[in-house]
This record gives C-alpha cells, structure tokens and sequence, in this order.
C-alpha cells in the first residue's frame, strides 16, 4: 500500500495553505520545547541561571524563522482547486507554478499563476497589496539573466492569461534554456 505524500511541494497547488499550517505546528513545538526545557531545568536544580535555560533561550532561534516565513505568507491567500483546474490544460506543455511567492532584498512578491511557456515566461497577478511595476521589473531582470530573450508578462486575471495563452504560437524554445529557466524560477520561490 502506497503512503499518501504528505508534504506539498513549492509552486504546487495548496502550497501556501500548508506551508502556513506546518509553520504554525512547528512553532508551537519550539515554544513547547523551550518552555519544557526551561521549566525541567528549574525544577532539577531550583535556580534559573543553569544550562536547561540556555538551551530553551536556543529554542528562540528555529522558532523565529517559522515566525517570519508565517509573517511573510499569513497575507497571502492560495490558489483555489477550481482556478487551478481551469488553468492547468492551457499550461500544457509548458511549466505551470501556483501560489509563486517570491522574494527580493527589498520586497515579498505573489504570482496566482507563473507559466513558462514557448519562450514566454507569463504570469497572473495575485491580489494581495503589491508593487506591481517592481515586481514587474525584478522578475524581467531575473529571467533575461538566465534565459535571454524570453517575454515576460503579468496579467490581473485568468481570463486576460487565457486569452493570450489563446493568441500564443507554438514556438518551440530551446529546451536547455527552458529547463535552466524553469529550475531558476523554482529556486527563487519561497
């Protein structure tokens, strides 16, 4: 009997949803940890300052990266079952990453939807706050030093995606440069 895979990989449908639920369980299992650990210490040797405390204060460090990874995605909302059903044929043959959250040194991003297809590198919008012409700006510089050549574009909805998908020849791009481009964009992910 095959075991259900429990993790749910980045830039796959659900990701955000789960990733903030593990975040969360592992944040409350430092903070338990640490309290537990401090607290066994206490009661062993009746002071405070002894090693028990040092190593529940160590327990701050794991417990405030899930901190910031849950500050980072609480903001954003994923992708739902039935947008990712009605986009996924039109991805086809190309490479489709959903619930894209993305950083750079000044700012967190969200793309819905990130495709890479046919030379075109397109992506959907999500509706969370954002800086739209930075995010704009970064991602171009991102994939023109990887893939030269390659069109960036960012739509607001499914609809506008669908329809240029609907427009887009079948150019076939180079496949070294397109799995390079793919295997980059999947690094900057969150």
């Amino acid at each position: 009997m095959e075991r259900k895979k429990m993790k749910v990989e980045k830039c796959t449908q659900g990701y955000i949803n789960n990733r903030e639920k593990a975040d969360f369980a592992w944040l409350l299992l430092f903070v338990a940890l640490g309290v537990g650990i401090f607290l066994t210490g206490y009661f062993l040797t009746h002071v405070r300052a002894n090693i028990f405390t040092v190593m529940a204060v160590l327990m701050v460090l794991p417990a405030a990266k899930r901190i910031v990874a849950l500050v980072v995605l609480l903001p954003k909302k994923g992708v739902s079952r039935e947008r990712y059903v009605k986009i996924a044929p039109y991805a086809e043959p190309g490479t489709l990453y959903v619930d894209y959250v993305f950083t750079s040194t000044e700012k967190v991003m969200h793309l819905d939807f990130l495709l890479v297809k046919n030379g075109n590198v397109l992506g959907v919008i999500a509706s969370s706050k954002q800086d739209v012409d930075y995010m704009k700006k970064y991602l171009k510089d991102c994939v023109n030093k990887v893939a030269p050549g390659y069109h960036v574009r960012l739509f607001d909805s499914d609809e506008e995606l669908i329809t240029h998908l609907n427009r887009l020849t079948d150019v076939e791009a180079e496949a070294g440069r397109e799995k390079a481009l793919t295997e980059y964009l999947h690094s900057l992910a969150m």
